[in-house]
């Protein structure tokens, strides 16, 4: 049986890996592994609420925490100041974790943008204002950026998650939030695009 030389064998290689990159399949390249989730909820303001007020959000799992878990890996929350403006409070700026807390406050980069909700198909990839709140308004579409200890088990070279948000209605008497949310938990992947992003 003749053998194949390791010149043959790495030339064949190449061809392969070109055919593939010119069909839009580039075997080399890192592929995204989850699908872009979206979902509605209620939260509660950060203050003039109970305590047990789902008040903290983690962005990558739309989970909703109470204000006095301060232990717990959360991202933001929302407020409502005493001139009614919205705030978006990331966690750095809300809880400094007590002592023995395993996880500490991710940094967190938030972006207010005048795109619609819908038509804001994917994050930007600077311009991010770092561990501040923000001011925003009802209906405005907030990007948002944060580390996440889940990007070491995902083989896509990021260390960030990505994001949009928007608040559709809020309850001045109850102090409640309505939020549709769009998260990308491929790890470096900002297209808020159905399915498995590209990019």
């Amino acid at each position: 049986m003749p053998r194949v030389s390791r010149a043959s064998s790495f030339l064949a290689l190449f061809l392969c890996a070109t055919v593939a990159a010119s069909c839009g399949d580039d075997p080399f390249s890192i592929r995204a592994p989850f699908v872009t989730v979206s979902d509605s909820f209620a939260i509660s303001a950060l203050t003039r609420t109970p305590a047990s007020s789902r008040s903290l959000w983690r962005i990558g799992t739309f989970e909703r925490f109470r204000i006095d878990s301060v232990g717990s890996q959360f991202d933001l929350g929302l407020d409502i100041d005493a001139g009614g403006r919205l705030l978006v409070v990331p966690a750095r700026r809300i809880a400094v974790p007590p002592p023995g807390t395993v996880a500490s406050p991710p940094v967190v980069g938030l972006q207010v943008s005048s795109a619609a909700y819908a038509s804001a198909d994917r994050a930007p990839e600077n311009g991010y204002i770092v561990d501040t709140a923000l001011v925003v308004t009802k209906g405005q579409t907030v990007f948002v950026r944060t580390a996440s200890n889940a990007c070491a088990t995902q083989n896509t070279g990021g260390t960030q998650l990505f994001a949009k948000f928007v608040i559709d209605s809020i309850n001045t008497t109850t102090r409640v939030l309505l939020v549709r949310a769009t998260f990308q938990p491929s790890c470096n992947f900002r297209s808020f695009a159905t399915g498995i992003p590209t990019f």
